[in-house]
């Protein structure tokens, strides 16, 4: 399940983007944190597992007719594609008359389940 940031998941944010490589010293983390509040066009979601236990998140910044997924983040024990996919198949929904884009990062899950999705239909 998908929940759109607000301030009480600040900790949780902080936790799970600790994992992106380069992102672990605390100025760092609050100044992504501050990049993604400071417009009402980029939004973080965490995502809950099957457990209901914290396990990832998207960092999203909403264009004209995109989505851009900026960030995708999994704690290690849920990271693999049929968990990354369910992230995206949630976000898909929010925002259902928009395309899903990656970024340099999330190209290549957000390709992948892009194909996955056409396969599927």
């Amino acid at each position: 399940m998908l929940l759109k940031y607000k301030s009480d998941y600040r900790k949780i944010v902080y936790d799970l983007l600790s994992l992106v490589p380069n992102m672990n010293k605390m100025d760092r983390l609050d100044e992504e944190i501050d990049w993604y509040s400071d417009s009402e066009d980029r939004n973080f979601y965490l995502w809950k597992d099957q457990y209901d236990n914290w396990s990832g998140l998207l960092g999203v910044e909403e264009k004209k007719q995109n989505v851009l997924v900026r960030r995708l983040v999994l704690v290690p024990e849920a990271f693999n594609l049929p968990n990354c996919f369910k992230m995206l198949n949630e976000l898909d929904h929010i925002y259902l008359n928009k395309k899903l884009v990656g970024s340099l990062d999330t190209a290549k899950i957000c390709e992948a389940w892009e194909q996955s999705k056409d396969a599927n239909q």
